[in-house]
């Protein structure tokens, strides 16, 4: 590609930028010893297992998370009620100590900005819960855009996130890359629509079904691979991929649940 400079970097969200499946994870350990401690009669491990089954099921953004879980158990309504809300109410405390972006993620934003570039953020996450975790991250002011599935009603690899973000931007397909971990959502939509591609590796948890055109394993590589002030061009070094590596999670048959379609 020649003759296109890079003009703006569309990000995704969750485990792109913070640590969304460690937070969640971390959320279902302690409403599950909650809610054990306040009489639901289970295991910590069973009670952590039907958390992710019901986000398999329902979408690991479900609102009715705890519900879902206490409601298996046939217990008395105030019992339960009090099990429940003991749940969500550890789920949130942790949720505050746990929920950050990976190492350097603003100090490297604002490095790509000083360049003069835009950026922006195009999630599957719904609005409020997006600005949710921008906010606790401190990242609500790090982009000149913010596309959520409010936006368009449409989940990644759909092409209307994508096409919105470029026409907000008043950019071509060719003067944008797209960082993102998941490689059948996030790469595989931006790339049909000529977008370069930057996977970002740590954070992957799906297999690379699509191959993106870059790869980094620390958010501060995005600086190495911008080569934009040498020539009046897109120039995206090549580096080593990294080995593949088991999928992270704390029970061997945990599964990491996609975004819910709703």
């Amino acid at each position: 590609m020649s003759d296109f400079m890079l003009k703006a970097i569309l990000f995704d969200l969750d485990n792109t930028l913070i640590d969304y499946i460690y937070f969640k994870k971390e959320t279902a350990k302690a409403a599950a010893k909650a809610m054990i401690a306040q009489g639901l009669p289970a295991s910590e491990k069973e009670i952590y297992d039907k958390i992710f089954q019901v986000y398999e099921e329902k979408g690991i953004e479900y609102q009715k998370t705890m519900y879902e879980v206490v409601k298996q158990y046939n217990l008395e309504i105030n019992l339960a009620e009090k099990i429940q809300q003991a749940g969500i109410l550890a789920y949130l405390k942790r949720k505050f100590e746990v929920l950050k972006t990976y190492p350097d993620v603003l100090p490297t934003l604002e490095k790509l900005k000083e360049k003069g570039l835009k950026l922006a953020l195009v999630s599957d996450a719904p609005r409020n819960k997006a600005w949710q975790r921008l906010i606790m991250a401190g990242l609500e002011n790090a982009f000149d855009l913010v596309i959520t599935h409010n936006d368009t009603e449409q989940f990644k690899p759909h092409p209307s996130p994508f096409q919105l973000a470029l026409k907000t931007l008043d950019i071509s397909p060719e003067e944008a890359l797209f960082v993102g971990d998941n490689p059948g959502r996030d790469i595989r939509g931006a790339k049909k629509l000529g977008i370069k591609t930057c996977l970002a590796e740590y954070g992957r948890v799906f297999p690379e079904e699509d191959k993106a055109d870059y790869v980094i394993r620390d958010f501060r590589e995005m600086l190495r691979i911008l080569d934009i002030q040498k020539e009046n061009e897109f120039h995206l070094p090549k580096f080593k991929r990294v080995p593949e590596r088991a999928e992270r999670g704390t029970h061997p048959k945990e599964k990491i649940p996609r975004k819910s379609k709703k």
